[in-house]
């Protein structure tokens, strides 16, 4: 797999919008898959809704707090001192300037001894 690099501003933009129709992609499905449930299930349309938006509410709440899709982090080398920027859990950032592996998740930086 190859670094997470980010080579311009432009991905960084592209990336903050994919992240944002995600966001508002799945929230808007679990909502209207538990409106949907509730009404099968005996509800009505107005408390069907208020579940279906509590639902949505609560999943966009934990994406927002506990999620990290495509985010983007100021890295610095270690090694080198080289820094960019680069996505956060994916895979393993490989040091264009001296060739160090490293593993990057959170605030944590692991060495990748290969």
């Amino acid at each position: 797999m190859a670094s997470p690099r980010l080579k311009d501003i432009y991905q960084e933009a592209a990336l903050s919008v994919v992240r944002i129709l995600t966001f508002t992609v799945v929230t808007l499905i679990v909502g209207l898959s538990v409106w949907l449930t509730s009404v099968v299930a005996g509800a009505s349309w107005g408390l069907a809704g208020a579940i279906g938006g509590s639902i949505a509410g609560l999943t966009g709440f934990f994406i927002l707090v506990c999620g990290s899709l495509y985010e983007v982090k100021n890295f610095t080398c270690p090694s080198c001192g080289k820094s960019d920027h680069t996505l956060k859990q994916i895979g393993y950032y490989n040091c264009s300037g001296c060739g160090s592996k490293y593993h990057i998740y959170d605030n944590e930086i692991s060495s990748i001894s290969l």
